[in-house]
């Protein structure tokens, strides 16, 4: 999956928590992170997200004022990711990790928690009423998660407009980002488009559909349309890392190199544990004659990325800066 597929954040967790871990059986350099949202859209803080693989993994986190949270330090493999706070069911996904995937590879889990007291449906893929036509929405919901990690993006939309009508609009509008990020897979992006005006239709503040479209927007050349869903965003929230490099590249290759470097120096402060920020802030660092800063920001890029496709040549590139 591309990075337009997944909203990056701040990483909670270092090399040194990486270090401190290794003994255990679960620990590695993978990384999985997502959001947590009621029926509504909103963000649900104080959420506790607990991570386990083969029964074993790190202490749970819990979800920030935004929803958001991060887990660093972890082996490759299939992870159980269950969601829970009071006063809402619980919800789990199975998710992917990598542990040397970039960013842009990174899985990374939208849950919706319905508001209601544990039971028998605790820790299905969907919070809804125990009938059966809501375990048939789980299932297919389960379904269509599975798929979109095996990267069968047609089998997952047919899997989520089947679990469709069973849900509460908080949950038709998740689904139908899962299905606009599906179809941005399948470089489908007018059906993506309109998925997304679907789902803020059923929640008009929810910020990955908001998100998703003023991205997918912007690469397709409709800026100001795009611009009117980030304004429609809370304002700690509106400075897309990936919008941004998309237009400091578009400026660095218009060699307007301080245009550039404003966009991606907000780019990195967005999104600083993404590679391909501070790569190509080096760029245009370099290309202004920051070689220092631009240096710094290719050895940063290699941090991240060690094994990285565009490693060697930031490798390159910091050597020949730094022997000026």
């Amino acid at each position: 999956m591309n990075y337009g597929t997944r909203i990056a954040a701040s990483m909670l967790v270092g090399a040194l928590l990486a270090a401190a871990v290794s003994a255990q059986a679960w620990a590695g350099r993978g990384r999985l992170s997502g959001t947590v949202q009621d029926a509504d859209g909103n963000p649900v803080e104080g959420a506790n997200v607990q991570l386990t693989l083969n029964g074993a993994g790190p202490e749970a986190v819990a979800t920030n004022a935004r929803g958001r949270w991060a887990r660093a330090g972890l082996r490759g493999g299939n992870w159980e990711v269950l969601v829970s706070k009071a006063g809402y069911v619980s919800t789990s996904h199975t998710a992917a990790v990598q542990e040397y995937a970039a960013p842009a590879d990174r899985v990374f889990l939208r849950s919706v928690l319905e508001a209601g007291a544990a039971s028998a449906a605790d820790g299905s893929a969907a919070a809804l009423e125990d009938n059966e036509a809501a375990q048939a929405a789980r299932e297919l919901l389960e379904r269509g998660n599975s798929l979109l990690l095996a990267q069968d993006y047609e089998g997952a939309i047919q899997a989520f407009r089947e679990a469709f009508p069973s849900l509460p609009d908080g949950g038709k509008a998740a689904v139908l980002v899962a299905v606009a990020q599906a179809q941005v897979e399948l470089e489908r992006d007018d059906e993506a488009i309109a998925s997304l005006e679907q789902a803020l239709g059923f929640a008009p503040s929810n910020v990955d559909a908001l998100r998703l479209i003023s991205r997918r927007l912007t690469a397709m050349g409709r800026g100001d349309e795009a611009q009117q869903y980030l304004n429609r965003m809370p304002e700690d929230q509106r400075a897309d890392p990936e919008i941004l490099v998309r237009e400091g590249v578009a400026l660095y290759n218009q060699n307007d190199f301080e245009g550039a470097l404003a966009k991606l120096d907000t780019a990195v402060e967005a999104a600083p544990d993404w590679a391909d920020a501070f790569y190509f802030r080096g760029l245009a660092n370099m290309a202004s004659g920051n070689n220092a800063a631009a240096a710094a920001d290719f050895r940063r890029m290699l941090e991240l990325e060690p094994e990285g496709e565009k490693a060697e040549e930031a490798k390159q590139f910091a050597e020949y800066l730094e022997s000026l």
